[in-house]
């Protein structure tokens, strides 16, 4: 049976890549790129966690309220906030560039987990496409 992406593996890989981000970051000797790196990685880290933490309470009541649909839309509200207002208000202390780099992390995270996912499937699942 396929090996199942659980949110916990994506957010704990979300920070090893932010880390190694991070890291990458020093050599360039500029703390602007560093600085941006992890704060475009924690908005991104901290949109994951609310999003998690929305969705388990709107889907463990077995339906869907209209608070749901207020906290999604708070949410994304509050991430546009954060993305614009770390583009806008820090532009001068950020490096742009890698405030985006830093915004990857999920995607990244998600794209290892799969991929992750699919080494550990059996190869008659991998035949069957199941």
């Amino acid at each position: 049976m396929a090996r199942e992406i659980r949110l916990a593996a994506i957010e704990r890989t979300e920070w090893v890549i932010l880390a190694l981000f991070t890291l990458g970051s020093l050599p360039f000797w500029d703390w602007h790129i560093t600085v941006g790196v992890i704060l475009g990685g924690l908005i991104c880290i901290l949109n994951f966690k609310a999003l998690r933490m929305i969705f388990e309470k709107g889907f463990s009541q077995g339906k869907i309220s209209g608070s749901f649909f207020v906290k999604y839309a708070v949410k994304v509200l509050a991430l546009f906030a954060a993305v614009g207002g770390g583009a806008f208000l820090l532009r001068g202390v950020i490096n742009m560039v890698a405030f985006l780099v830093g915004l990857l992390t999920i995607f990244l995270a998600i794209v290892v987990e799969g991929i992750r996912g699919y080494l550990y499937m059996d190869e008659e699942e991998k035949t069957n496409g199941t």
